[in-house]
């Protein structure tokens, strides 16, 4: 689920790189509610190989707030 990786994100060190095809498929879902910032690479492909998260927008830190994720590693 997205919820868990979000989870990852939040108590992980950015940035975090993802390969996994069902990752980025998450991720994409995390970008467009507004909560990561990610770079896909290749940036132009249909199918993106690698995927960079380079910080959890203010909005993601509300939401993760409110649902009560974890919050950054110390």
């Amino acid at each position: 689920m997205a919820y868990a990786l979000f989870n990852r994100i939040l108590a992980s060190q950015l940035p975090m790189q993802f390969s996994h095809p069902s990752e980025i498929d998450r991720l994409k879902d995390l970008r467009d509610a507004g909560y990561i910032k990610v770079a896909f690479s290749p940036p132009h492909s249909a199918v993106p190989l690698c995927a960079t998260v380079s910080e959890v927008t203010n909005l993601g830190r509300a939401a993760a707030r409110y649902f009560g994720s974890p919050g950054p590693a110390t």
